[in-house]
């Protein structure tokens, strides 16, 4: 059975709470996303994709009210909180200590997570539906080209998902810029990110 292709939201975020796992549009890609809060669900998006479950999953939300709550300030300095506020909202990922007791599928084996505070509109809108970050990774088997077009989507990601949301990406030819808090290194710079105060 393959996804049912759906515009609705509401819909959607009412099966992500059941613990759903999705393909949705992003500022240049599909993307798989579940609730961030569910093991399980993240654990299903790790086999479809293939992937090695050290490397961890970025996470998305409308605002960064996950992020405070766990983020460990004693491992990150004021530059990177203020590159934060300068570049979210918007198309940057951030890699970020979280505290030990902050168990999670998504979570780095070095005790980092990456987030990103959204701009792109039917993202954002379904991470406020949910009242929860989603996670967000590129839909496609791990080693293959992620896809912009609903009509690329790989048939095994397709059978492996409950819901495609049918809105087409945001258009950004270039992936999204990943920096790294801790050590104030550009993992990849994608289009306007601030890099200086």
């Amino acid at each position: 059975m393959t996804a049912q292709f759906t515009y609705e939201l509401d819909r959607v975020a009412k099966a992500l709470r059941q613990g759903a796992v999705i393909v949705c549009p992003s500022e240049g890609v599909y993307g798989l996303s579940c609730d961030a809060s569910n093991e399980e669900a993240i654990k299903r998006i790790i086999a479809l994709k293939r992937r090695d479950s050290a490397k961890g999953l970025i996470m998305v939300d409308a605002n960064r009210n996950f992020v405070d709550e766990h983020i460990d300030l004693s491992r990150i300095d004021k530059k990177s909180l203020d590159l934060m506020d300068k570049n979210w909202p918007g198309p940057h990922t951030f890699v970020l200590p979280c505290f030990e007791n902050f168990k999670s599928s998504a979570v780095r084996d070095n005790h980092t997570f990456a987030f990103r505070v959204t701009a792109f509109k039917p993202l954002a809108d379904l991470c406020l539906k949910l009242g929860s970050p989603l996670i967000s990774t590129s839909a496609n088997i791990s080693g293959q080209n992620a896809v912009s077009s609903i009509d690329d989507l790989d048939v095994n990601i397709l059978i492996g998902v409950d819901y495609v949301v049918s809105y087409e990406c945001g258009g950004q030819k270039d992936p999204t810029s990943i920096y790294d808090s801790i050590t104030h290194t550009l993992i990849r710079k994608g289009p306007n990110f601030k890099e200086t105060l």
